[in-house]
């Protein structure tokens, strides 16, 4: 990796967590912590190594991402975001009554949520099913689960 492409990540880091305490505060809840501790792997993820499209979201051949900790949704709606899946405007409208951006990560609502996130310790179980059903459709996505220590301490794990 070139120190150009490590600024680059930082600087995604950086204006994940900037839009995260603008979206939680303009919307008045939110979880900065969760939010903030997942900010460098979604930055990661989100500068190359995830195989998306923002302009085709349910694109057949992309890369899954399971966000398990769905109270975590404000750092992945704001990655959304700043990568092309909606407008960063929509940001401040989280948690209100009909947004795309509820509370917790609802891929019915969100352009970019592989996942609707629920109760804690689903996620890994919901991740495991959908990489056994693209293996048995002979496809090679990745799928990555992103999980919280509240989940591993009570779910499914």
């Amino acid at each position: 990796m070139t120190g150009k492409e490590v600024l680059k990540i930082k600087r995604l880091a950086t204006d994940i967590r900037i839009h995260v305490l603008d979206t939680i505060l303009a919307c008045k809840g939110g979880h900065f912590g969760g939010s903030f501790s997942e900010a460098d792997l979604l930055a990661v993820l989100y500068s190359g190594k995830l195989k998306v499209d923002p302009k085709n979201p349910q694109w057949e051949d992309r890369d899954y991402l399971v966000l398990s900790k769905g109270h975590a949704g404000p750092a992945l709606y704001c990655c959304l975001a700043l990568n092309g899946f909606f407008p960063v405007e929509k940001l401040h409208t989280m948690n209100k009554l009909g947004t795309m951006l509820p509370s917790h990560v609802d891929r019915t609502k969100t352009p970019g949520i592989d996942m609707t996130a629920g109760s804690l310790g689903q996620g890994a179980s919901c991740a495991l099913g959908i990489a056994l059903g693209l293996k048995a459709q002979g496809k090679k996505n990745t799928v990555i689960t992103v999980v919280g220590d509240g989940e591993a301490q009570e779910g499914q794990i």
